[in-house]
């Protein structure tokens, strides 16, 4: 594979003329998971999509790059089962020579972006991330430099902080400041020599929540020559620089072809989007029967039936009707003191009526599996309290919790007897609250533990196909 990938670097610039070099750079973005082909319009067109994409790269002869954003499968159901990893699988079908990954990208948590990365193929560049001991991700480049025939590109990619810091999940990784760190890869880029920087960004050219954007990074960064974001860019200053922002959902691709004087700069540039239309392109069969696979795994989602709901589940809030219930049930399924479900785990409500699989994966979108802790009454105090300061409070099943204006706990019944400091509780728990999850820190510290490799979705799916948890639960916590 590398060796074809150097042969490819040597014959991109062979096509030379005056002096000139040409090179033609594909840019996709916001994928959004929308890997397969959508019916729009009057004409009803089928558009877009990962298999039509490669057919069109397949009858290419010149030489190109090709680059992603990133936000590859945050919107559709298909996108949302794939998630990362199988959502990368699916684009190692096509020649990338890089991408970079939003935060949204990252949401499904540590198991998945761990086995993503593992066993990813396409080169992933993002410049302001790390681990929390502060070392780039296995998996992860700061950059990328690739040297075309005397002409040395430069790849380096961002994510938004903001949006980093706000995901529930962050699975041990921080995103750093976004100026600060370009600014040091760029000089690391420069100390090499490079004639082209290209960033790949996934902020959005501007923003109305104030956090660093595309056009934040364009007045900081003069060095960038080519920025490919995501977004929709407004009328903007962007002389300085080739900017382009890739169109969602991959309905069409975007093309920018770059001419080279002898100096080794862009002399000049010209960019063009280019419609998917399956009518004029067709495409490839052997990455389409993997996407209709995929659609169909999601479509007997929709089909299969669960259970019937005779109330609707809300989701939102602390007292929300889904989140007691789900404590309740890993309660009863694991036999222990007390069932706690973290409020940031869930998604949509249940509907009222028939409950579908879909439904289900709708309501608890996270592979979370079930964990059973043993703690002693003095370490669950300390845990509660930290919960109760840190505003993620938990839905608490088996037990009641009594706290004053200032947050400090006055007293604790589990299944009707006051708290006893020296005994062993039993607690049931999503395993996601085990890795630092902030409010969750305290938890860390227990007399023993169990994976069972059973999802919550799977024991709530089990309590209602029994009907045996009272959809009456009340709140643990009492604000006297």
């Amino acid at each position: 594979m590398k060796l074809r990938f150097l042969v490819f670097l040597c014959i991109l610039f062979c096509a030379c003329s005056d002096n000139k070099t040409s090179l033609g750079i594909y840019h996709t973005g916001a994928i959004s998971g929308y890997f397969y082909a959508q019916t729009l319009g009057e004409e009803h067109k089928s558009l877009g999509g990962l298999p039509a994409l490669k057919k069109l790269l397949s009858s290419k002869e010149d030489p190109f790059l090709l680059f992603d954003s990133g936000n590859l499968f945050s919107v559709t159901r298909e996108g949302q089962v794939a998630k990362l990893n199988g959502t990368l699988k699916l684009l190692s079908a096509l020649p990338y020579t890089a991408i970079t990954l939003s935060a949204e990208d990252f949401k499904f948590g540590a198991e998945d972006i761990k086995t993503a990365l593992k066993d990813n193929k396409i080169p992933i560049v993002i410049s302001n991330l790390k681990t929390k001991d502060g070392v780039v991700p296995q998996g992860i480049k700061k950059d990328i430099i690739l040297n075309l025939e005397g002409i040395k590109i430069g790849v380096l990619g961002v994510l938004s902080k903001n949006d980093f810091d706000n995901l529930v999940r962050s699975s041990g990784l921080k995103a750093e400041d976004e100026i600060e760190s370009l600014k040091t890869q760029i000089e690391t880029l420069k100390k090499e020599e490079v004639d082209l920087i290209i960033l790949l960004s996934s902020l959005g050219f501007e923003r109305q929540d104030k956090a660093t954007s595309d056009k934040m990074l364009l007045d900081e960064l003069p060095d960038i020559n080519i920025l490919l974001g995501i977004g929709n860019r407004e009328n903007a200053d962007v002389s300085k620089v080739i900017v382009n922002q890739a169109k969602a959902n991959l309905q069409q691709v975007s093309l920018i072809n770059l001419i080279f004087g002898k100096n080794r700069q862009i002399s000049s540039y010209n960019s063009e989007d280019i419609l998917l239309d399956i009518s004029t392109l067709g495409e490839d069969e052997k990455l389409l029967s993997e996407v209709n696979f995929l659609k169909q795994q999601v479509a007997k989602t929709r089909t299969k039936h669960v259970a019937k709901l005779d109330n609707y589940l809300e989701s939102e809030g602390l007292d929300s009707a889904l989140s007691l219930y789900a404590a309740a049930c890993l309660k009863k399924w694991g036999k222990t003191n007390i069932g706690l479900m973290n409020l940031e785990a869930l998604g949509e409500g249940l509907p009222q009526g028939d409950i579908s699989e879909e439904d289900i994966y709708k309501s608890f979108p996270f592979d979370d599996k079930v964990m059973f802790l043993k703690m002693y009454g003095i370490d669950l105090l300390r845990a509660l309290e930290n919960n109760l300061i840190s505003g993620h409070q938990a839905a608490l099943s088996g037990i009641k919790v009594s706290y004053d204006k200032n947050n400090k706990i006055k007293k604790i019944i589990i299944n009707g007897q006051e708290l006893q400091k020296r005994q062993l509780y039993d607690i049931a728990l999503p395993d996601h609250l085990i890795s630092n999850a902030p409010g969750y820190e305290e938890f860390l510290n227990m007399y023993e533990f169990k994976n069972t490799d059973r999802t919550v979705r799977d024991i709530v799916t089990w309590c209602l196909n029994r009907k045996n948890t009272d959809f009456k639960n009340k709140s643990a916590w009492q604000k006297i």
